[in-house]
């Protein structure tokens, strides 16, 4: 044995080195050293292992979590395919009009209120609330300027829900067609396409989308269309019966618009008009009424009038007589011209009487509800003061009729009135007051009630 501290070399087995006296190692102090010299390693490279095992676990549950994520997503992912596929969320389209008139359509889309869904062939989001997130598209939008040579266009939106925490859902595409609008054209005046008329010139009043083009009768009249669409012009009509107006509408995007208007003036052998000044409506009693016809012919008035009143250059023509109405509402007023060997050109209008508030209201009667509803007839057109609530409405063709209770809190007492206010947009379930005349009977739920024209209308104190 060799000393490990000075190098002599002593007896196996020996315990102490006989040169420098120190301690020797034995086997069983060789095989300690050993054991404990394979522990300081074990410890050693315990931190690496425990690590290593530490990663794996990471590793492990992270894949882990990415399944169930895969998995949850790909659920609600299907759930909500279902749900905007078929379900409760499919999304809606349906045709509207756009507040410039062009028409369009709103595609409305539903779900959770504070999630979003992205188009991204609109670029644009549209939040949910209230459960719905709704979006208008004119249809000219899905076109170019030349619609000439198509009819409609396929359209389909990619959605992308967009939850309020962030998560992407693509959303089952949105497949619909649009045809290629027509140019927006609305007709004020004349009301219908059709009418009669005893003037010369009559008051033509259309509108169409700003930036169109307009003919009236192969005139361009495009400059004088205002900055909002609308256009004042008048129309010439002659004496010959049928007028026909021929309106042509070009808008960008939009295939042309043509519409034609029959203007109807009565051809006479005497030449007879009114001046165009002339009004369909007066609050007073009385009227001027003017107008031109040939020299030489007479005017001879057929309704209530100032006798006194009739004058008539027969150099010129011009005439005039004041006309005067009995009756609340519609009044006719007809005159004739006469001439000697010639027949006799006949004129007669409608004009809408209604007295000022102060003169009808002072006018009106006290509720009588049982002798209004059995003598209705005999008091055609006595003004009464209504007041009640508003129970119910009932529209009857271009009409509509206001139910009214104008009974206490023991009876119930219905009148039904035609609503002619131009004031008041009544609302049901609220108290009114209504100045209104007797018009007759009107059936409601299968029971007659008092029929009355409503003038003015108010809500009730």
């Amino acid at each position: 044995m060799k000393c490990p501290y000075c190098g002599s070399f002593c007896a196996d087995n020996t315990l102490y080195c006989p040169n420098c006296k120190q301690p020797l190692p034995t086997q069983k102090n060789t095989e300690r050293d050993r054991a404990e010299a394979e522990r300081d390693e074990a410890e050693r490279r315990s931190p690496w292992r425990k690590a290593l095992f530490a990663a794996a676990a990471v590793i492990t549950v992270a894949a882990l979590c990415v399944g169930v994520y895969k998995l949850v997503t790909l659920v609600h992912g299907y759930q909500l395919t279902r749900l905007y596929t078929r379900g409760a969320y499919a999304p809606t389209i349906n045709a509207t009009t756009m507040s410039d008139m062009r028409s369009g359509h709103a595609v409305v889309f539903y779900g959770e209120d504070g999630d979003q869904i992205y188009l991204p062939e609109m670029n644009r989001s549209l939040s949910i609330s209230g459960g719905i997130a709704r979006m208008e598209i004119a249809d000219s939008d899905w076109f170019d300027l030349s619609v000439s040579d198509v009819d409609y266009a396929d359209i389909t939106l990619s959605p992308t829900l967009i939850s309020e925490t962030g998560r992407k859902t693509v959303l089952p595409l949105v497949n619909f067609q649009i045809d290629v609008p027509e140019s927006p054209l609305m007709v004020s005046s004349p009301a219908s396409d059709r009418i009669t008329v005893v003037t010369s010139t009559y008051p033509l009043t259309l509108n169409v989308v700003p930036g169109s083009t307009v003919f009236v009768n192969g005139e361009d009249v495009t400059e004088s269309v205002d900055r909002s669409g609308l256009l004042n012009t008048n129309v010439s009509v002659e004496p010959i019966g049928d007028n026909i107006i021929t309106l042509i509408v070009r808008t960008p995007k939009h295939r042309e618009t043509r519409k034609e208007i029959d203007i109807f003036r009565q051809h006479y052998d005497i030449e007879l008009e009114l001046d165009s000044t002339v009004s369909d409506k007066s609050s007073a009693r009385t009227m001027a009424v003017t107008g031109k016809t040939e020299p030489g012919a007479m005017i001879s008035v057929d309704t209530d009038h100032l006798e006194e009143s009739v004058t008539i250059d027969m150099e010129t023509g011009r005439f005039s007589f004041i006309a005067r109405f009995s009756t609340i509402g519609d009044n006719v007023v007809r005159f004739h011209a006469s001439r000697p060997g010639k027949q006799d050109a006949v004129i007669s209008f409608t004009v809408d009487y209604l007295p000022s508030l102060a003169e009808y209201s002072a006018k009106a009667w006290a509720m009588d509800y049982a002798q209004l509803k059995s003598m209705f007839a005999q008091w055609n057109g006595r003004v009464f003061q209504c007041k009640g609530e508003l129970i119910d409405a009932v529209t009857d063709g271009d009409t509509t009729y206001l139910i009214m209770d104008v009974g206490d809190s023991k009876q119930q007492q219905l009148v039904v009135l035609e609503n002619r206010t131009s004031t008041t947009s009544p609302t049901l379930s609220r108290r009114y007051i209504a100045y209104a005349d007797v018009a007759g009977q009107y059936m409601y739920r299968s029971e007659y009630y008092p029929l009355l024209i409503a003038r003015y209308m108010d809500l009730a104190s």
